[in-house]
C-alpha cells in the first residue's frame, strides 16, 4: 500500500505559517516516515506558485491542491480526501511536526492491524459538560478516505472546525456510530477510549516522547494532565 500524507498550507505569505512549514519539512527530512507514500499540499487561500513549489520541492511524489480557505484545516482535508486517490489519508494542519524516525510505517502498521478504523497521533476523552465530546485530535489523524468522504456535513465556515473535531456531530462520534473504532495510536501501542489519558508519555503526559506526530500542543514546554 501506498498511502497519502496531506499537509495544510496557508499561503499567505505570512511569517509565521512560513516557520512553520520549515520546522515541517526539516523533521520531516530529519526523521524520516519509513515509508514510500505521495504527498498532497493543500494551499489554502492561493494556488501554489513558485515559492511555495520550491519550498515542498524536496517531498515525494507531490501534488499541489488549492483550497479557497473555507473552513480552514478542515476544509481542505475533505477536498484531498475527495480530489485524490489514496486508500489510506494522513492528514496533518500546519503547526505538525515529527520527532522520531519511521512515524508513517507506524501509522500504516496500526492501519493494516485494526482495519477500517479513525486513527490519530493524539486523542481527548472529552469533557461532555463542557461541550467537549470525546474526539481524535484533527492535527495528525487517519483514515481511509473511502470512509471520510461519508461524513455527512461540509465543512465550509471557520466556526464549524471545533465542531468537526470535539462537537456533538464530531467525526470521532460519527465513526464510532457506524460501529468502527477510533484508535490512539503511539509507538508503544494502539489504545481504545478508556486508554487515551493513560499512556505512558502520550498527549500531555511525561515528555510526550510517544507520541508520532506533534503539533503546537505538544510543543515545548510540557504540560501535563493530573
Amino acid at each position: 500500500m501506498k498511502p497519502a500524507i496531506v499537509y495544510v498550507y496557508p499561503n499567505f505569505a505570512n511569517a509565521h505559517w512560513i516557520d512553520l512549514a520549515v520546522r515541517f519539512l526539516k523533521t520531516y527530512h530529519e526523521f524520516p516516515p519509513g515509508m514510500d507514500h505521495d504527498t498532497v499540499i493543500v494551499c489554502n487561500g492561493s494556488s501554489a506558485d513558485e515559492e511555495t513549489i520550491f519550498l515542498f520541492g524536496s517531498l515525494p511524489h507531490v501534488t499541489f491542491l488549492h483550497h479557497d480557505n473555507s473552513g480552514f484545516d478542515i476544509g481542505a482535508y475533505q477536498l484531498a480526501s475527495r480530489t485524490f486517490p489514496s486508500e489510506l489519508m494522513v492528514f496533518f494542519g500546519a503547526s505538525t511536526y515529527y520527532k522520531r524516525e519511521g512515524w508513517l510505517k507506524r501509522m500504516v502498521q496500526a492501519y493494516e492491524k485494526h482495519g477500517l478504523a479513525l486513527y490519530g497521533a493524539m486523542g481527548n476523552r472529552g469533557v461532555v459538560p463542557l461541550g467537549v465530546h470525546p474526539h481524535i485530535r484533527t492535527t495528525a489523524f487517519w483514515i481511509p478516505p473511502s470512509l471520510f468522504n461519508l461524513y455527512p456535513h461540509q465543512i465550509t465556515k471557520a466556526e464549524q472546525r471545533y465542531g468537526f473535531e470535539h462537537g456533538p456531530h464530531c467525526l470521532t462520534g460519527w465513526v464510532t456510530k457506524q460501529r468502527l473504532k477510533a484508535w490512539v495510536v503511539g509507538w508503544s501501542g494502539e489504545y481504545e477510549w478508556a486508554h487515551w489519558d493513560s499512556i505512558p508519555n502520550g498527549f500531555h503526559r511525561g515528555d510526550q516522547s510517544d507520541i508520532l506526530a506533534g503539533d503546537r500542543n505538544s510543543s515545548p514546554p510540557f504540560w501535563n494532565c493530573p
